[in-house]
Protein backbone atom coordinates (compact mmCIF):
# COMPACT_ATOMS: atom_id res chain seq x y z
CA UNK A 1 0.00 0.00 0.00
CA UNK A 2 1.32 3.39 -1.01
CA UNK A 3 1.54 6.05 1.71
CA UNK A 4 0.72 9.48 0.38
CA UNK A 5 1.67 12.74 2.05
CA UNK A 6 -1.46 14.54 3.22
CA UNK A 7 -1.99 17.75 1.25
CA UNK A 8 -2.02 21.11 2.99
CA UNK A 9 -5.08 23.11 1.96
CA UNK A 10 -6.12 26.57 3.11
CA UNK A 11 -8.62 26.31 5.95
CA UNK A 12 -10.83 28.91 4.23
CA UNK A 13 -11.84 26.25 1.71
CA UNK A 14 -13.44 24.16 4.45
CA UNK A 15 -14.80 26.99 6.60
CA UNK A 16 -18.03 25.14 7.45
CA UNK A 17 -16.62 21.74 8.49
CA UNK A 18 -14.30 20.51 11.25
CA UNK A 19 -11.12 20.90 9.21
CA UNK A 20 -8.91 19.11 11.74
CA UNK A 21 -10.98 15.91 11.54
CA UNK A 22 -11.74 15.91 7.81
CA UNK A 23 -11.02 12.47 6.35
CA UNK A 24 -9.47 13.18 2.95
CA UNK A 25 -9.97 9.61 1.75
CA UNK A 26 -13.52 8.91 2.96
CA UNK A 27 -14.71 12.32 1.73
CA UNK A 28 -12.58 12.49 -1.42
CA UNK A 29 -15.33 13.76 -3.74
CA UNK A 30 -16.31 16.48 -1.26
CA UNK A 31 -12.69 17.58 -0.78
CA UNK A 32 -11.98 17.65 -4.52
CA UNK A 33 -15.14 19.63 -5.24
CA UNK A 34 -14.34 22.20 -2.55
CA UNK A 35 -10.74 22.59 -3.68
CA UNK A 36 -11.78 23.20 -7.28
CA UNK A 37 -14.56 25.61 -6.27
CA UNK A 38 -12.72 27.66 -3.64
CA UNK A 39 -9.03 26.82 -3.79
CA UNK A 40 -6.19 28.58 -5.53
CA UNK A 41 -3.71 27.12 -8.02
CA UNK A 42 -1.49 25.62 -5.30
CA UNK A 43 -4.50 23.97 -3.62
CA UNK A 44 -5.44 22.38 -6.94
CA UNK A 45 -1.86 21.15 -7.45
CA UNK A 46 -1.85 19.60 -3.98
CA UNK A 47 -5.19 17.94 -4.72
CA UNK A 48 -3.95 16.48 -8.00
CA UNK A 49 -0.78 15.18 -6.34
CA UNK A 50 -2.70 13.49 -3.54
CA UNK A 51 -5.61 11.97 -5.49
CA UNK A 52 -4.14 11.62 -8.98
CA UNK A 53 -5.55 13.00 -12.20
CA UNK A 54 -7.96 10.12 -12.84
CA UNK A 55 -9.69 10.43 -9.46
CA UNK A 56 -9.83 14.23 -9.76
CA UNK A 57 -11.33 13.99 -13.25
CA UNK A 58 -13.92 11.41 -12.13
CA UNK A 59 -14.91 13.56 -9.16
CA UNK A 60 -15.14 16.73 -11.22
CA UNK A 61 -17.59 15.00 -13.56
CA UNK A 62 -19.90 14.46 -10.56
CA UNK A 63 -19.94 18.14 -9.53
CA UNK A 64 -23.35 19.69 -10.03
Amino acid sequence: MEIRKKPIFHKRIFWDVDFEHLDYDAKANFVIERVFERGDVEDIRQCRRYYGDNKVADSCLLIR
